[in-house]
C-alpha cells in the first residue's frame, strides 16, 4: 500500500470534557464538495476539470457559493509520481460520522505505465471554513475506481474498480485516517458468480435500446465493476458489474473487512448494470441500465443476501428514437418515488413505486438543463436536487423538489467536467 501524508498536519485536537458538563454543538454551515475528470484521455470524462471544487450552500435558496480566501478547487499534487498529477477526482464519499470532518475521494485512473499500478484514495480534513486540506492517499488495488462509498459504521471503505473488474475493501483507523498497517484486499467479480459461469455479456445493442432504435454499445469485453454499496443493514456489500451484466451481493465481515459467499443476479444481456439504490425497507433494489436506458427491479432478502429479479422498465419517454445512456438514480424524500438521469436525453425521469409491491413506472421527464448528465444529488433537508453535467455540460443545475415534482431554480454553477457532488456541515 502506497501512502502518502501531509507532515506535520493534525486534523483531530484532543479535547476534554468536564464530568456531567452539557456542551452543546454548534450548527456548522453547509458545505458542498465537487467532483471532476481532469484527464481528457477518455471521451466519455470530459477532461476539463480542476480538481474538487469547494462551496458554501445557502439553505434557503439552495445556492452554492465559492468559499472565501479559498481555492477554487482542491487537488493533491502527487510529487512521487507526477504522471498522476491530475488523476479524475471524480466519486466523492463522506465519512459516516458526523464528528469526523473527513471526506474520501477516489482518482480515477488505470496506472498502466509509471510506477504505480492502480488507482487511489485520497483523504481531506474539511475545515470549519469548508476548505479542503489533503492528508494521505493509499494504492485502492485496481484500475480506475469508478465509485467509492464507505459502510455505515466507518470502519472499511469499498471502491468498485471498473477497468479491472474488481471490487476493493480499505481498511479505516477511528479517527477515518486510513489503516497504513492493512493494505487493500482485491476481490475479482469474475470469481463471484457460483454455479453460474461468469462471462462477459454480449457486446451487440440489447433490445431494450433497439426498441427505440438506439445504439448503445458499451465495455462487454469481460467484468466492469460500477458501484459498491453496503445494504441498509450493513450485513451485504453489493456491486453492479456492466460488462457481466450482473448485481453481485457478497457477506461482509464487520470485524475483518472481508467480503464473501457471494451471490448474483443477472440484469438482461447486454443491458450494462450500472448504478443501484434501495428502498428504505431494504427488500426493494432497484439497478440503472446504462445500455439498455431501464431500471431492474429486484427483490432482496437482507437474511441470504438473495436477490431476484422481477422485472425491467424504460427510463425514456415513449416514442422516443435515438441513443441514450442511462447514469445514475436517486430516491426522494417521500420513499415513493425516484429520478434516473438520462445521458444524451438530457433527463430526469421520474418514476412512482408501487406501495404494495414495489414495482416503478414512469411518470414523466424534466430537462435537466445541461448536457450529459451524470449524477444527482439531494441536500440533507431533500428540499433541492443537485445535477453533476460533465463532457460538454460542464455544470451542476439546481432543482426545488415538491413531492415527486421538480422545479428549476435556475441556477447554474460552472464546473468543470463536474462528476458528482456530496454535502457535508
Amino acid at each position: 500500500m502506497q501512502l502518502v501524508a501531509l507532515k506535520g498536519f493534525s486534523t483531530y485536537p484532543s479535547v476534554s470534557c468536564m464530568p456531567n458538563a452539557i456542551s452543546p454543538t454548534p450548527t456548522r454551515p453547509l458545505f458542498a464538495y465537487v467532483g471532476t475528470y481532469t484527464d481528457g484521455g477518455k471521451p466519455w470524462r470530459g477532461g476539463v476539470g480542476s480538481g474538487v471544487h469547494q462551496f458554501a450552500v445557502d439553505p434557503d435558496t439552495g445556492a452554492l457559493q465559492r468559499l472565501p480566501n479559498a481555492p477554487v478547487a482542491a487537488l493533491h499534487d502527487n510529487s512521487n509520481a507526477p504522471a498522476y498529477a491530475d488523476r479524475n477526482p471524480a466519486t466523492l464519499a463522506r465519512h459516516p460520522n458526523t464528528a469526523l470532518a473527513v471526506l474520501y475521494v477516489a482518482n480515477e485512473f488505470d496506472g498502466l505505465t509509471g510506477p504505480n499500478t492502480s488507482g487511489s484514495v485520497s483523504a481531506y480534513a474539511m475545515g470549519p471554513n469548508g476548505a479542503l486540506q489533503f492528508l494521505a492517499e493509499v494504492d485502492c488495488g485496481g484500475k480506475n475506481p469508478a465509485y467509492i462509498s464507505v459502510h455505515p459504521e466507518g470502519r472499511y471503505l469499498f471502491t468498485a474498480n471498473y477497468v479491472s473488474g474488481d471490487v476493493s475493501v480499505i481498511a479505516l483507523r477511528a479517527d477515518g485516517h486510513f489503516d497504513s498497517h492493512r493494505p487493500a484486499r482485491v476481490y475479482p467479480n469474475a470469481l463471484c458468480c457460483g454455479a453460474t459461469p461468469c462471462a462477459p455479456g454480449a457486446n451487440v445493442v440489447p433490445q431494450a435500446a433497439l426498441d427505440h432504435e438506439g445504439f448503445a454499445l458499451s465495455d462487454h469485453d469481460g467484468p466492469h465493476a460500477h458501484m459498491v454499496q453496503a445494504d441498509p443493514s450493513g450485513n451485504f456489500v453489493l456491486v453492479t458489474d456492466l460488462g457481466l451484466d450482473r448485481v453481485i451481493a457478497y457477506r461482509f465481515d464487520r470485524d475483518t473487512g472481508a467480503l464473501s459467499a457471494p451471490t448474483s443476479a443477472c440484469v438482461t444481456e447486454s443491458s450494462g448494470a450500472r448504478h443501484f439504490i434501495f428502498h428504505a425497507n431494504g427488500r426493494w433494489l432497484y439497478v440503472v441500465n446504462e445500455e439498455a436506458s431501464t431500471v431492474a427491479f429486484f427483490t432482496f432478502d437482507p437474511g441470504t443476501g438473495q436477490l431476484t429479479w422481477v422485472s425491467e422498465t424504460s427510463t425514456l419517454p415513449a416514442g422516443f428514437k435515438g441513443t441514450s445512456f442511462a447514469s445514475n438514480i436517486q430516491m426522494l424524500p417521500s420513499g415513493s418515488h425516484f429520478v434516473v438521469l438520462n445521458r444524451l436525453h438530457d433527463s430526469i425521469a421520474i418514476f412512482e413505486l408501487d406501495a404494495s409491491t414495489g414495482a416503478p413506472s414512469c411518470l414523466g421527464e424534466e430537462w435537466t438543463r445541461g448536457s450529459f448528465p451524470r449524477s444527482c444529488t439531494l441536500d440533507p433537508s431533500g428540499r433541492y436536487l443537485y445535477v453533476c453535467h460533465n463532457k460538454q455540460g460542464d455544470n451542476v443545475t439546481v432543482f426545488a423538489v415538491d413531492g415527486h415534482r421538480l422545479h428549476f431554480t435556475g441556477q447554474y454553477i460552472a464546473v468543470g467536467s463536474a462528476s458528482m457532488l456530496v454535502f457535508s456541515h
